[in-house]
């Protein structure tokens, strides 16, 4: 397999791009724009809401972000006790500061050295030219495109074989296993969190209108319509539209699958079919009829900060953003917004799985397992450190029954949605499973920007079918044996 030659060049072009592009969403750090027309609570709203989403996902570039890395505990950053040569921990920007704790609790339980880093900029990319590079790793955050990338780079190593691994798989809902598994069977990480996307709805616009959640995506754009025609919403739909990892793409495959669209199928050949076409057609429609926003390209925070201002009615959304929703301190429509199942033919939503990866070559087998299961699962004390304390603090899922079914984290959880809705979205959720394919980070990132320049209006649908089938074909043949 081409995987070294094809990863430098692609990575190369990818962050070329990026950092051209400038981006917005949850990994850059511009401030979020202040409507005039708010209040003063409004702007104090917004500002609380910045803060909450730049230490909670956004990864800042430059400056800001070295002296947000400067910034954390130096407990973090050097060990002050336990084995001479200390454990390299790599992470993204979400709440460091609370990881940097995560990492001294372990410490302190295990008697450990570890290292943590904070990586600015773009995380998955940066990465990449460090492992390339050469930089030792034992323990990296990913995402559920790099599980098998990384492993057949030989960069990371399967989970199979320490022990413990088959009490740990059978205490998870095997939804996320399979998330997690590489193409052989073996485990390729540890959870770090769950999500989907969730179909959110502001009751207030919905009780003004006189309005039920609707079923099909057909009555979604019908509903839109009156919204904004009755100006009950200007803008009634908003979603993370934005050229990231967490946002455009991720929405799509979400109303892909909630429309019965494969759009990959046996060998992760393309089935851009009449549900794919369907899909990104409605796309154009809401932008050419404005029911989004013009700006909806750029805006900061996946969109996030837009919806808790109150003036959009319907928002497809990572479910635990819903937390911020109903929290009063950064929202206008806090015990106003309601998750509802997704419109669609089946109904679905596009579901993942984040997870730790061990390096390669960790430093010692026995003493990176134990952090990834202290990080990833249960520790030595028989606690989920880290995953209950994301769950009730942030509303991030764990793919642990036993932390999901603690009637602490069922309380907090039912505070902001409803937990029955999300029970039976998640049960019909869709895994993406082409992920799993080495070359699908490439095609994602082509694929989004096509895809926001189709929804500008620029080209026909046929046109664009035809270039993300041409793009499929050459990535496939950049990674071919």
């Amino acid at each position: 397999m081409r995987v070294d030659g094809a990863l430098r060049a692609a990575l190369e072009a990818e962050m070329t791009e990026a950092i051209g592009a400038g981006g917005s969403g949850r990994r850059r750090g511009e401030p979020i724009r202040e409507d005039t027309r708010m209040d003063t609570e409004t702007h104090k709203r917004k500002e609380r809401l910045h803060q909450f989403l730049v230490n909670r996902r956004a990864i800042i570039r430059g400056g800001a972000a070295a002296a947000a890395a400067a910034a954390l505990p130096s407990f973090s950053r050097t060990a002050r006790a336990g084995p001479s040569t200390p454990m390299h921990f790599i992470g993204w920007q979400y709440n460091p500061q609370i990881v940097s704790e995560n990492v001294e609790t372990f410490k302190k339980l295990y008697h450990e050295n570890v290292e943590y880093e904070l990586v600015p900029g773009e995380y998955h990319a940066i990465a990449e030219t460090k492992l390339m590079a050469g930089q030792h790793i034992d323990m990296m955050y990913s995402e559920e495109d790099r599980i098998v990338r990384w492993n057949k780079a030989g960069w990371t190593r399967t989970l199979d074989g320490l022990p413990g691994l088959d009490a740990i798989k059978a205490s998870m809902y095997p939804v996320n296993v399979k998330d997690m598994s590489l193409p052989t069977g073996g485990l390729g990480g540890l959870p770090y969190y769950t999500g989907f996307n969730s179909f959110v709805a502001n009751e207030k616009h919905l009780d003004a209108a006189k309005l039920q959640p609707p079923s099909t995506w057909e009555e979604f754009l019908d509903q839109c319509r009156k919204l904004k025609r009755d100006k009950v919403a200007e803008f009634p739909y908003i979603s993370a539209w934005g050229r990231q990892w967490a946002s455009l793409s991720w929405s799509l495959f979400a109303i892909w699958y909630s429309e019965g669209a494969k759009v990959f199928g046996a060998n992760f050949d393309p089935v851009f079919d009449e549900p794919f076409k369907k899909v990104l057609e409605m796309h154009r429609t809401i932008y050419r009829e404005r029911i989004v926003p013009p700006d909806v390209f750029t805006q900061q925070g996946e969109s996030v900060p837009n919806f808790a201002t109150g003036q959009h009615t319907y928002m497809v959304v990572h479910d635990y953003d819903q937390k911020v929703f109903n929290t009063p301190a950064t929202s206008h429509i806090a015990g106003a917004a309601r998750n509802f199942i997704m419109p669609g033919k089946t109904r679905s939503t596009f579901v993942w799985t984040a997870v730790y990866q061990m390096g390669a070559k960790p430093v010692d087998e026995m003493r990176v397992w134990n952090l990834m299961q202290f990080f990833g699962g249960k520790a030595k004390d028989g606690q989920y450190h880290v995953a209950r304390r994301w769950a009730l603090e942030f509303g991030l899922g764990t793919p642990y029954k036993e932390v999901i079914e603690d009637p602490e984290v069922q309380k907090s959880f039912s505070v902001w949605k409803d937990m029955k809705i999300a029970t039976q979205q998640l049960e019909t959720a869709t895994t993406r499973d082409v992920a799993k394919a080495t070359w699908f980070p490439e095609w994602d990132w082509f694929m989004m920007g096509e895809v926001q320049d189709y929804i500008r209006g620029q080209g026909s649908t046929d046109e664009l079918v035809d270039k993300l089938q041409k793009k499929t074909a050459e990535v496939k043949a950049l990674y071919s044996e």
